[in-house]
């Protein structure tokens, strides 16, 4: 059977000239077959639209067009890199990719005969490791036989790192705990409010000896949960400060994913009726789940976090609330659609004791991950939550994370497993506060100082 192969409207619209909404191209069973399309693919994968590379090396691409009309030679054009950088920004939302430096690449062209339909280019990346922090692009423009044919190639230069596995964790708390039920490392979890800052920071807080990473989650603060009243039916939404992760998920989330970081997008209502408490019945909550189904394939993410704040139920009286109930049948349904993603719960607004059970004999605990408490509040889960799988005294950090290891002292005497930051400040991490205050947190739960290692990314908030 073959599927289709699509090219989103921005692309074509910015980068490849072309004036329908979008098109589409047949892609056989084997993506490794060049379409008959005209066009530049990559030899490795020609399915692939934007091309990540991270390492230097000559790669192979196929210039693909009609019949030349005469012999010649399929040739670079540079003469439009600058404006070609600007449309891709201006496409993924963004302002700071870079081009790629000419002393970090070099293009081998390639002859072909009159009547010829394809020919073999490389590309070669040089000098990766000399690159500083940040993002780049090399807007391919090949010219094959009167053609332009494009290629966006992009290039995420990071600092060095040790991934969390399953086979390679931090370390346990060293100091001496009567918590004989502790079987893995403390985790930390970071909000960061995607209106202030930018997500990737928290990726580059890592332990100075091991490399690992600090933050085992992070949260991304947040998608919402609207009415749509003319279709009758509550819609997962987007904001446009999440549009630039939206858009390019490669850029925001797979350097946190690389370093075995889970990250999960906390849904938070948003003043129209509808919040966790007034699903009318399980199908309402299996019609939202499978919404968020669709943007966890899309953007590559571990899962989602319930956020019980700013429903204003009395905007939407077609709604009442069932209570409980509803808030289980949000739980079920995202485990039925996405068994094996993470579900966490903010701990705030609910009242849901340990003994109370679904239709399906299921409590809360059955079906959340994680949870964490509110701000400086204690546990332990009035929901059942294990305390390996629960975390007290979160932290608000917009206003610093001083006296944070007074908290982390608590979690790790009541063994407890986790310990949430929210939104820490983007001024305190470029002053080095932030390093040094979590690095109180880290020798205790880990015996290492942290450092903050990479480039700083600007967010919204200065």
């Amino acid at each position: 059977m073959k599927t289709k192969y699509i090219i989103t409207t921005a692309v074509c619209a910015f980068l490849l000239g072309c004036d329908k909404d979008k098109f589409e191209l047949s892609q056989p069973e084997n993506s490794t077959k060049i379409p008959e399309q005209a066009g530049l693919y990559y030899k490795e994968n020609p399915q692939q639209d934007i091309i990540t590379l991270s390492k230097d090396g000559t790669y192979t691409f196929v210039a693909k067009t009609p019949n030349a009309k005469d012999a010649g030679t399929a040739t670079l054009d540079q003469g439009s890199f600058k404006t070609m950088l600007e449309n891709f920004n201006t496409f993924k939302g963004v302002k700071d990719y870079q081009l790629l430096p000419e002393a970090n690449y070099s293009f081998s062209g390639a002859s072909y005969a009159k009547d010829a339909t394809q020919a073999e280019v490389t590309l070669t990346i040089k000098g990766y490791a000399t690159l500083d922090y940040g993002d780049y692009l090399l807007p391919l423009k090949v010219q094959m036989a009167g053609n332009d044919l494009y290629r966006m190639i992009v290039l995420h230069k990071d600092a060095e790192y040790s991934p969390l596995t399953e086979t390679s964790k931090k370390p346990m708390p060293p100091g001496t705990y009567a918590c004989p039920d502790r079987k893995e490392p403390m985790k930390m979890v970071a909000y960061v409010e995607t209106n202030d800052w930018d997500i990737r920071n928290m990726g580059q807080f890592i332990l100075k000896e091991s490399k690992k990473p600090v933050f085992d989650i992070v949260v991304l603060f947040a998608a919402n949960m609207n009415y749509d009243l003319k279709a009758g039916r509550r819609v997962l939404s987007f904001n446009d400060k999440l549009q630039p992760i939206l858009n390019d998920p490669d850029k925001y989330i797979k350097p946190l994913r690389d370093r075995g970081i889970k990250v999960i997008v906390d849904i938070l209502p948003n003043h129209q009726g509808v919040g966790y408490f007034n699903f009318q019945n399980y199908e309402e909550a299996l019609d939202f789940a499978r919404q968020c189904k669709e943007y966890t394939n899309r953007l590559g993410i571990d899962g989602w976090d319930i956020d019980e704040e700013y429903a204003d139920y009395h905007k939407l009286s077609s709604k009442p609330s069932v209570g409980n109930q509803s808030v289980f049948w949000f739980m079920r349904a995202m485990k039925e659609v996405m068994s094996d993603k993470l579900l966490t719960l903010y701990d705030y607004a609910f009242n849901i004791s340990a003994d109370e059970k679904d239709e399906t004999g299921k409590g809360a605990a059955d079906y959340l991950d994680y949870s964490w408490a509110n701000y400086g509040t204690p546990g332990p889960s009035s929901m059942g939550v294990p305390k390996s799988r629960y975390g007290q005294y979160s932290v608000e950090a917009n206003y610093g994370t001083n006296y944070s290891d007074y908290y982390a002292q608590e979690n790790l005497d009541n063994c407890y497993g986790l310990f949430m930051f929210f939104n820490i400040n983007g001024a305190e991490i470029k002053n080095g506060g932030t390093a040094r205050n979590l690095s109180a947190v880290t020798k205790l739960f880990y015996g290492e100082e942290c450092e903050f290692v990479g480039k700083y990314h600007e967010g919204y908030r200065k």
